[in-house]
C-alpha cells in the first residue's frame, strides 16, 4: 500500500495548486488529468477531488490562485513612486520591467503560458475572473493617464482601453520573445521597450497648437 506524506489540508491543497499550475503551465488544462496531478503531488487521485471536487474545480481554485498571487496584486507600488513625479517614460517602463521580472523565468514554466492556454481554452473562467478584479498594476496605469489627462499633457483618451492595451503588448512581446529568443536577457528586453515606450508617449503626447 502506498503512503501519502502527512501534511495539513491547507499545505496540502496548496502543494497541489502548485503542481497543476507547473502541469499545466507545460501542458494546458486539455492535457492534464487528475491521475497526473495526484501521481505528481504525491497523493491519491480520491484526495484531490476531496479537495476541489472535480477537474473542473481545480481549475476554478487555479484560476483564482493565478489572480489573487499575482505580482502586481501584491505591489503595485513598484509604478506610484515614478507616477508620484510625473515621470512618463518612467512609469511605463517601470511596468515593463516588472512583467519581465516575473513573468520571463524558463520559458517552459512562465506564469504567461497558464494564462495564454486559460484564455484558449478557459476563454469564460479566464473572463469571469479577469472582470470581477481589476488588476492593480493595470489600475494604476490607467489612474495615471487619466492625471495627466486632466493636467493636460496627455491627449483625451479613454484611459481604461489605453492602460489595458499597453498591458497585453507588453504581455507579447514578452512570450513572443521568450518562444523565439528574440532577447536573452532583461537589458535586451528593456532596450527593445525603450523604443516601444518612447513610440507609444510620442502619440500620446497632447502636441503644441503652434507646434
Amino acid at each position: 500500500m502506498k503512503c501519502y506524506k502527512r501534511m495539513r489540508a491547507s499545505e496540502r491543497k496548496e502543494a497541489i495548486l502548485g503542481t497543476v499550475k507547473d502541469l499545466c503551465s507545460k501542458k494546458g488544462f486539455a492535457g492534464t488529468t487528475l491521475d497526473e496531478i495526484a501521481k505528481k503531488s504525491g497523493v491519491s487521485r480520491a484526495l484531490v477531488v476531496q479537495h476541489f471536487g472535480s477537474k473542473e474545480g481545480l481549475y476554478e481554485a487555479l484560476m483564482e490562485y493565478l489572480f489573487c498571487h499575482h505580482p502586481m496584486e501584491e505591489d503595485p507600488n513598484f509604478l506610484k513612486r515614478f507616477a508620484d513625479l510625473k515621470d512618463d517614460k518612467g512609469v511605463f517602463l517601470a511596468y515593463c520591467e516588472h512583467v519581465y521580472d516575473h513573468m520571463a523565468i524558463d520559458p517552459e514554466k512562465s506564469p504567461l503560458r497558464l494564462v495564454f492556454f486559460s484564455m484558449l481554452e478557459k476563454p469564460d473562467l479566464y473572463r469571469k475572473h479577469f472582470k470581477t478584479r481589476k488588476l492593480k498594476g493595470i489600475a494604476v496605469l490607467e489612474d495615471y493617464i487619466k492625471t495627466r489627462i486632466a493636467d493636460g499633457d496627455f491627449r483625451p483618451v479613454n484611459a481604461t482601453h489605453l492602460a489595458q492595451a499597453f498591458s497585453a503588448l507588453v504581455t507579447q512581446l514578452l512570450f513572443h520573445g521568450l518562444i523565439l529568443r528574440t532577447f536573452h536577457n532583461k537589458e535586451e528586453f528593456m532596450v527593445m521597450m525603450q523604443s516601444v515606450v518612447e513610440v507609444f508617449l510620442n502619440g500620446l503626447m497632447k502636441k503644441d497648437e503652434g507646434g
